[in-house]
């Protein structure tokens, strides 16, 4: 696996991956905001379970969001 390929964390259990979204989600809803798009949840729900990398994410979410328009 490439440095660019390398997971920032090991694979996180359902527990791990329920934990790091209700954080997520506090800390968004703290400053009034809220992650409602399914797909933009599911690639974030990746990234806790450590499937892709933030990087990954970020692009996913970002071609999610302009492919959307």
């Amino acid at each position: 696996m490439s440095i660019a390929h390398a997971r920032t964390a090991p694979a996180a259990d359902e527990a791990d991956v329920e934990r790091r979204m209700s954080f997520a989600d506090a800390a968004l809803g703290a400053a009034g905001h809220e992650v409602t798009d399914p797909t933009v949840r599911a690639i974030s729900r990746r990234l806790a379970a450590g499937e892709v990398t933030g990087d990954e994410a970020a692009a996913l979410v970002k071609s999610q969001l302009l492919g959307a328009r």
